[in-house]
């Protein structure tokens, strides 16, 4: 211990620190203690400072010393130890998979609650309740699926919707509506309300600007709601997760894709999105004189392309054709005036993954009217249909293990909430032209023989 010397003291100078064993120290402190007692009591109170400060002097050092080597240590045996990132206990609640390895374990986990086994402590972040009702029972209010697997479910909805995918997006933050501005232009360069164009030559210094008002109208979209019930045996819960997984995403998913693309080809706009064949906008182009029924011609292509409206002209990059399956085999025979090919399988072109035809992506689709009806083949630039959803765009999923209690099955269910508008309501007059366009254009009816 490092003493200071208050005094002289047996050939030691005043003001000296040095260092001696415990039991030394600790007489000549005392000694020193002792000595400032019978002197003046303001030498005492210096005694007693000195004192204290020679002790938290070395119980610092001491503290540093240790600090060091516990330092030391802690790197040398972390030097080979690789980081992982570990959702802690106090950060659980932003884990998206609520703590489970994959849907077929969690729904495992909700059954085997809802039978009265031990809680597992996972439940608690996924369980919902009606108000007064006990959460440790999910069948009083179901248990919500996982962040992460009900995501998985949209992405594969994406995957199979893929006219919905290329739709122009409009997330709804608030409430389940949305207001979305849109020029309201019937013919192609009147962009004013008075008639005319929005903006005026000035061929001469000092004449006024005469004011113009852009002409907008609002596109309002409200959210319906899709919904399907999907149940599942006890049995399937009990035997194999992996296989209960690819139910849910596959039934799930599939059947909310089909009924998506459904509706952006047919949907009436009451109650569902509006589709493309229910809008005021949509162009038919006409059939050729004297066209044989059920037949799609190469003059029918030109005449619908000719129709097409994009709002940057040439850009084509939302523009596709969508057909009945049944069409392709006609598609497979189109040859221009110089005998060329018009269309091309998929990974004919560059490895392209999809169809093309006159150069355009070419989807098919089974909603889409019998060979020879009107919308057996649609020319769509879908940057032009507007889709809403709420901003996360996520899928709703939960289960229930009392709705078909007496059957031994457990019920999954599936909300999502969307909406879908074409952006124009009429077809676009252009000048010297009598022919309109639009961004949707189809085929007039071919089903009679010539």
């Amino acid at each position: 211990m490092k003493v200071k010397f208050l005094k002289d003291y047996i050939g030691h100078k005043k003001d000296a620190v040095i260092d001696l064993p415990d039991d030394q120290a600790r007489l000549v402190v005392e000694s020193q203690a002792a000595a400032a007692v019978r002197a003046d009591p303001a030498e005492l109170d210096q005694a007693v400072a000195a004192i204290q400060k020679s002790m938290d002097e070395q119980l610092e050092s001491a503290v540093h010393k240790i600090t060091g080597r516990v330092i030391e240590q802690v790197s040398r045996g972390l030097k080979n130890v690789r980081p992982s990132v570990v959702i802690g206990p106090d950060r659980e609640d932003m884990d998206p998979r609520g703590g489970f390895k994959n849907l077929g374990e969690f729904a495992q986990a909700v059954r085997k609650h809802s039978l009265g086994a031990a809680p597992d402590e996972r439940m608690k972040r996924v369980i919902t309740k009606a108000d007064g009702m006990d959460e440790s029972v999910p069948a009083d209010g179901g248990a919500l699926v996982p962040t992460e697997y009900a995501d998985q479910l949209y992405r594969d909805v994406l995957e199979e919707s893929v006219l919905f995918d290329k739709a122009r997006k409009y997330p709804i933050n608030l409430g389940n509506s949305l207001f979305i501005p849109v020029r309201d232009i019937e013919t192609l360069g009147v962009t004013a309300a008075s008639g005319g164009s929005l903006g005026a030559w000035l061929n001469a210094d000092g004449v006024a600007i005469t004011p113009q008002k852009p002409v907008y109208k609002r596109i309002q979209m409200t959210l319906n709601r899709w919904g399907t019930l999907l149940p599942v045996t006890d049995e399937l819960l009990q035997d194999n997760n992996v296989a209960l997984s690819n139910f849910i995403f596959d039934e799930g998913g599939v059947a909310l894709a089909w009924d998506l693309n459904s509706a952006l080809i047919n949907g009436t706009g009451a109650g569902q999105p509006q589709g493309i064949l229910a809008s005021g906008a949509l162009v038919t182009a006409a059939a050729d004189a004297g066209q044989a029924g059920y037949t799609i011609s190469y003059a029918n292509l030109v005449n619908m392309k000719a129709r097409l409206w994009t709002a940057r002209p040439g850009d084509t990059s939302g523009v596709v054709w969508i057909a009945n399956p049944d069409a392709e085999a006609q598609f497979e025979q189109l040859k221009d005036a110089s005998g060329r090919n018009l269309y091309y399988a998929a990974g004919t072109i560059q490895q392209s993954p999809e169809p093309r035809l006159f150069g355009l992506p070419v989807v098919y689709s089974y909603h889409c009217p019998p060979l020879g009806s009107v919308g057996d083949v649609i020319l769509a630039d879908l940057s032009q249909y507007f889709v809403s959803t709420k901003a996360n765009g996520a899928v709703e999923t939960a289960m229930s293990m009392h709705l078909y209690f007496d059957a031994a099955e457990v019920a999954y269910r599936i909300i999502y909430r969307i909406d879908g508008k074409v952006a124009r309501t009429t077809p676009l007059t252009v000048p010297n032209s009598p022919a309109t366009r639009s961004g949707f254009v189809t085929l007039a009816a071919r089903t009679t023989i010539s």
